[in-house]
């Protein structure tokens, strides 16, 4: 007997927009942000945040943290000699392989980093010297088409994205090139 019910398709896109929505959300509740904002059309997507941006000069081991973090699947459990890399690796990695491209971002008071990946891979990574204080992560990209129709239903992604802002109303929340307006006091 079989109790199978059947499955909705994936919003892959939305999936990709969530993650990196939460990873913007935790710089804000480490009171390091106070925006995000989140486009999503079709397959392509992009987060940006005002935070403390990426750690540019990090090594893991001897490699860039930021290839690590972006590009490698097996996180190394057992403990190494240096700092221990945080979890988000796997989901970053894993976020990357859904991507047929995917652009990071990174600005820093002296500099501002670019990384370009295609279907996981970096194919080009520049460093600026820069003097500026917006600061944050910009991460962009399309999902790759051998996924389905990665298409992103906006009116599901732009309900999650106000219960964020019902939890974090002090947030300023853009979606699509709109602020999203605060909850109102008694707004379930």
């Amino acid at each position: 007997m079989s109790h199978e019910s059947p499955l909705e398709p994936s919003d892959i896109t939305a999936s990709v927009v969530r993650a990196l929505v939460l990873y913007s959300l935790a710089e804000f509740q480490s009171g390091h942000a106070r925006k995000i904002r989140v486009t999503a059309k079709g397959s392509s997507f992009s987060v940006e945040d005002d935070g403390r941006g990426h750690a540019i000069s990090r090594t893991v081991e001897g490699s860039p943290y930021l290839s690590f973090v972006y590009t490698h699947l097996s996180y190394p459990f057992e403990p190494g000699p240096g700092k221990p890399v945080q979890l988000h690796g796997i989901g970053m990695s894993l976020l990357n392989t859904l991507c047929a491209e995917l652009t990071v971002t990174v600005r820093k008071p002296d500099a501002l980093l670019r990384m370009q990946f295609q279907h996981g891979y970096l194919i080009h990574q520049e460093v600026f010297e820069a003097g500026s204080d917006n600061t944050g992560n910009t991460i962009s990209g399309v999902v790759d088409a051998k996924h389905g129709e990665p298409l992103v239903d906006e009116e599901n992604l732009s309900r999650w994205l106000f219960s964020i802002l019902a939890a974090s109303p002090a947030l300023h929340l853009h979606f699509n090139g709109q602020e999203l307006p605060k909850p109102h006091a008694g707004d379930a």
